[in-house]
């Protein structure tokens, strides 16, 4: 199999229907040059719908933070409309799936990216843009950071000190009117201590993807 790459971008949680637990929201957006300096194309993912998608053979999972291991759901619905990558998931009723949809409710999830092949794709050297015209898409994850910096809500990667001081309050709220797991109160707390850090100007912005995902991993792993 080839290399399956990954692809993120900040927002575009459209909706959090807590008693039915369904998210819905976009794994992706077309016509948008990303950090990679890769734009998605529409039509990039009419084929793998087609073939792996609800109505195909089911293949394309919804994971937390591409770990293959954490399933929090298979996406129910998967088109392309005028956006992007539009999907509604009903997540699983398990201790992961139960922290996710919190978090999603209180705002602090907002952020998806996906997993996926290049089947086609053409370069432009002369504007350093390489453009995805079909990928054979195996997951959407919900994620902590994307990398496409166009986005309803900022993350981490927006740099906006107002921001993240609302990302901070979000939290904080999310801590003491919530009923998460031990584990996942701990990796709340080190959200906010890194979004502090990342406030002071001699800090380095954010955590290295190794170490957040890993904190994630191992506390919403229980």
């Amino acid at each position: 199999m080839t290399e399956i790459y990954r692809k993120g971008f900040n927002g575009l949680t459209k909706d959090v229907d807590t008693a039915g637990r369904i998210v819905t929201g976009y794994f992706s957006t077309f016509n948008f040059k990303d950090s990679d300096g890769d734009i998605i194309l529409p039509g990039a993912f009419k084929k793998t719908i087609r073939e792996r998608g609800p109505k195909g053979k089911k293949r394309i999972f919804h994971l937390w933070q591409h770990y293959s291991s954490e399933v929090i759901g298979k996406p129910n619905v998967l088109k392309e409309d005028e956006t992007g990558l539009y999907f509604e998931t009903a997540i699983a009723d398990t201790t992961l799936g139960n922290d996710t949809l919190k978090l999603y409710e209180q705002g602090i999830l907002t952020e998806h990216s996906i997993g996926f092949n290049s089947v086609v794709a053409e370069r432009d050297n002369d504007k350093q843009i390489t453009y995805l015209k079909e990928l054979k898409l195996w997951e959407g994850s919900t994620v902590t950071w994307g990398a496409n910096e166009r986005a309803q809500i900022t993350g981490m990667k927006g740099n906006n000190p107002d921001e993240l001081l609302k990302r901070i309050d979000r939290i904080e709220k999310a801590m003491r009117n919530g009923t998460y797991t031990d584990e996942t109160f701990e990796l709340l707390q080190i959200e906010i201590d890194y979004i502090k850090q990342s406030l002071k100007p001699d800090k380095p912005l954010e955590p290295t993807d190794e170490e957040l995902i890993n904190s994630f991993k191992l506390g919403l792993n229980g």
